[in-house]
């Protein structure tokens, strides 16, 4: 979508709140196709609305113990899971309990070097956002 797609995704970014206060579900839709009309990944805009939906961030500690140590952070779709939960924390301490969430499900069954290193660049490379 064009520029007016991004101005319409963050007019309903505005209007979401007074929305979700009368009806939850139409608000985590509308954060859903804001996401996407601003140009967001998918799997990072479903996230964000479930998110949404879901108050305490319950639905992403549960994406990734479930995902995590099953060879998907090896992949692309595994980096989209981890990189979307992180583009959606607001400050250090969130991007830490991410982090802390990601390595607390992978105990019994940890992360392959790859896994990792992938993990470890994700994180390193938001923590940097709020370094500078």
């Amino acid at each position: 979508m064009g520029g007016i797609g991004k101005a319409l995704g963050k007019v309903m970014d505005i209007v979401k709140p007074f929305v979700s206060a009368v009806n939850p579900l139409l608000g985590a839709a509308m954060g859903f196709a804001s996401g996407l009309m601003q140009g967001k990944n998918p799997l990072q805009s479903l996230l964000g609305a479930a998110t949404d939906l879901i108050p305490g961030g319950g639905v992403l500690k549960n994406a990734l113990g479930t995902f995590a140590n099953s060879g998907l952070m090896d992949g692309a779709g595994g980096n989209s899971l981890l990189s979307g939960a992180l583009n959606l924390a607001k400050g250090k301490s969130k991007v830490t309990d991410i982090v802390g969430d990601l390595f607390k499900a992978t105990k019994s069954n940890p992360l392959t070097n790859l896994g990792m290193n992938n993990a470890t660049e994700l994180a390193a490379q938001k923590m940097s956002t709020f370094l500078s």
